[in-house]
């Protein structure tokens, strides 16, 4: 298997297993979504803003799963260029998540592994589609 199909078929576990199903989760038990992170309760709008976060990748979902079928790395270049973008800044959230909670409890950590694991392979294969190697 190439690294280019590889990373085709983790787009599509994150597409469908954590982007679609977080999402998911986001928008029908909010609280539920909070909890897995801290045991304080939210009050109403913060958990309806926690819906908007459920939209944003349910968009994510549908991106990458439109882009995927085309077999086109050049429309898929950005797309993976933008995730890169997100994992990047979502690392510095979760660095600003654990400076206001400093907890390493299992959602915190499979939320960092999965950041850090989607990096490296999204970084390797920029790297590769652009020096010509995928």
């Amino acid at each position: 298997m190439t690294y280019n199909k590889f990373l085709r078929y983790v787009l599509i576990f994150e597409a469908v297993a954590l982007n679609f199903g977080t999402g998911l989760l986001c928008l029908a038990a909010p609280a539920t979504f909070v909890a897995q992170f801290a045991a304080e309760s939210l009050p109403p709008v913060p958990l309806e803003l926690i819906r908007w976060y459920g939209v944003l990748l349910w968009v994510l979902t549908f991106f990458v799963l439109r882009i995927l079928p085309a077999n086109d790395n050049r429309l898929l270049a950005p797309a993976v260029e933008a995730l890169l973008f997100g994992d990047l800044i979502h690392l510095v959230a979760i660095y600003l998540y654990y400076q206001a909670r400093p907890e390493w409890n299992f959602s915190f950590l499979l939320m960092l592994f999965f950041t850090v694991t989607l990096a490296t392979l999204r970084s390797v294969w920029v790297y590769r589609y652009y020096r010509n190697t995928l």
